[in-house]
């Protein structure tokens, strides 16, 4: 049962007692004002049982947990760690019952995308701005869902605009959706208040206030500790789901930009797991979606994970070669710039003669330049086999090189990934549509869908993604951006029906990320351009007209903005008011005239 101020007898603030026993205080508990209320709970302050595992820990409560975990909403979700390791974490303040209230809205979310993937259907949606923006979203019955970008967020949300480098402090993303979610909450009992107000016969019935957000996580903002602050966060503040990508921290950059550093496997991996643990913790159902820009990037920030060696790219190096570019790039920069020998206008230039000397390639690459097609081939059967017998989709570089020698073992070239390292110690990468299936293959099993993010709107390349990852997780919900960065128009395909095409292969959630952005500028500039000129003219026409004409409830902007619900709640507190006070009944209230 969900509680409020007025939902509980004689709970007139936070925590107030409502009853108290030797073992057990019933209370109400408020974590964030911003959220609104929670569910009523009991805590058990009486004896523990000193046989327990922990002392503090009942068997009981251990199931509890366990019991969260195995919830048919988790039924596809893998945890590292166990019930034990929860309740050893989560303080005495969290019961069975305690809940965020975007659990709600991210139990909707869950039946909608199942829904949804059974039959193969889109739940796309359009990027909002504000409160604005979500409430006329919600007015749109085929819409169930709603998203806040963080790239939108840079450039309209934060108090140093910027482009999308995730450089803002870490809870700009989540108060922006505080205030969209505060908004849903007070439109939703604007709606209420109009039901009850009108025998439940009102027009607007069907509006959904309350859809599910879903936001823009980024790369979680820094490590184990910041990343579970900030999922504690979007919780808080109204986030039914967020989505992580595996980019570095620091490094971070719009998906559609060039030169994003990607982070090693394990690195997202932790990221997802105390996102999840943070939620854990704080006994809530919101959903995780693991993006990775591991497609199009072409840099990763270290060689440490093995599971990326087959995509790490290096060249070969021969110390009998004569060549002026035989040694690392970036210890002959350094080289020539302490010596003065060059500008740092030519460093992109002698950077560009230091590659075109020493080709990169990845070490498969390069055993299949070296070796005759029967010796390649046999070293790609080898490899095979060495992956079966370790039941592994990958080789580490020490193995595929203890292979390569196997094969042939007159072979004295040496592979190197050390050499074309950037100036920051970033590793040359391959990103391609491999390198995304094997890592989204891996993230799976810890999130609730895979986000794959790209460079163009390409269908084709969206199957083959989709067929891979259903052959080993055939229950995976796919998301896709249908980003304003591609030219649509560009492109030979099936705009109308792009959605549609896409939800049949498992791509469920689909957003235009930054459409709130670009449709709020559009039509402020079509108005304002021609109001510098024709004044109100343009405005009557283009703003008052359009909005009668289209049941715009922004018409009557002061019934939008909770007026009468506000005075409603007055007349209750004052046992009715005076006509001469009030805001909507005088001939002051200059909405009468509409």
């Amino acid at each position: 049962m969900t509680a409020g101020p007025s939902d509980v007898s004689g709970a007139s603030r936070p925590g107030q007692v409502l009853s108290t026993s030797a073992a057990k205080i019933l209370c109400v508990y408020k974590p964030h004002v911003l959220t609104g209320w929670l569910i009523i709970f009991s805590l058990n302050l009486g004896p523990q049982n000193n046989n327990s595992k922990a002392g503090f820990q009942t068997m009981s409560q251990v199931k509890g947990v366990q019991q969260f975990f195995n919830k048919a909403r988790f039924r596809d979700v893998k945890r590292i760690y166990t019930p034990e390791d929860v309740l050893r974490h989560r303080g005495s303040l969290v019961g069975d019952t305690t809940i965020p209230l975007s659990c709600l809205t991210a139990r909707k979310l869950f039946g909608l995308l199942e829904d949804r993937f059974q039959h193969r259907a889109p739940l796309h949606t359009l990027g909002v701005l504000d409160p604005v923006q979500m409430s006329q979203l919600a007015r749109c019955k085929d819409l169930k869902v709603g998203y806040v970008s963080g790239w939108a967020c840079s450039s309209n949300a934060s108090d140093n605009v910027s482009p999308d480098l995730g450089d803002y402090p870490y809870d700009t993303v989540p108060n922006q959706v505080g205030r969209i979610f505060n908004a849903q909450l007070l439109h939703d009992k604007k709606l209420q208040l109009s039901r009850y107000n009108n025998n439940n016969n009102d027009n607007a019935d069907e509006v959904d206030y309350m859809k599910p957000l879903i936001a823009d996580a980024d790369m979680g903002h820094g490590g184990v500790g910041t990343v579970m602050k900030v999922a504690r966060l979007f919780a808080e503040k109204g986030a039914a789901a967020i989505h992580l990508e595996d980019q570095l921290v620091g490094s971070k950059k719009c998906g559609h930009l060039a030169g994003t550093v990607v982070v090693p496997v394990e690195t997202h991996l932790t990221t997802l797991h105390a996102t999840r643990f943070q939620w854990d913790l704080m006994n809530t159902e919101n959903l995780i979606i693991a993006r990775t820009d591991s497609c199009n990037s072409k840099l990763i920030s270290s060689a440490v994970d093995p599971r990326d060696h087959q995509f790490i790219k290096g060249i070969i190096v021969n110390d009998t070669k004569e060549s002026k570019f035989n040694k690392p790039l970036n210890e002959m920069l350094l080289d020539l710039q302490n010596g003065d020998k060059i500008s740092p206008n030519n460093v992109k230039s002698f950077e560009k003669e230091w590659y075109e000397a020493n080709k990169l390639m990845t070490f498969d690459e390069m055993v299949k330049l070296v070796l005759n097609d029967m010796d390649y081939h046999q070293y790609l059967k080898e490899k095979a086999l060495l992956k079966s017998s370790k039941n592994k989709r990958y080789l580490s570089l020490i193995e595929m090189k203890q292979i390569l020698t196997k094969v042939n073992n007159k072979n004295t070239v040496e592979f190197n990934w050390d050499y074309p390292l950037t100036k920051e110690g970033y590793y040359m990468y391959n990103g391609c549509l491999e390198s995304a299936i094997e890592r989204s293959l891996i993230y799976a099993p810890y999130s609730d869908m895979i986000w794959l993010e790209t460079k163009t709107p390409d269908l084709a390349q969206a199957k083959m993604f989709a067929k891979k990852i259903h052959e080993i997780h055939p229950h995976v919900k796919l998301v896709y951006n249908l980003s304003p960065s591609f030219n649509w128009q560009k492109y030979n395909i099936d705009i109308k029906n792009f959605i549609w095409n896409l939800a049949k292969e498992g791509f469920i959630l689909q957003l235009v990320s930054l459409a709130g952005l670009h449709i709020s500028g559009l039509a402020y500039w079509s108005i304002a351009k021609e109001f510098q000129y024709e004044g109100m003219k343009t405005y009557v026409e283009k703003v008052q007209k359009m909005e009668k004409q289209e049941g715009s409830d922004m018409l009557l902007h002061q019934k939008w903005s909770g007026i009468e619900y506000v005075e409603s709640i007055t007349n209750t507190i004052q046992n009715g008011t005076n006509s001469i006070s009030s805001s909507v009944s005088s001939d002051s209230f200059t909405e009468s005239q509409f």
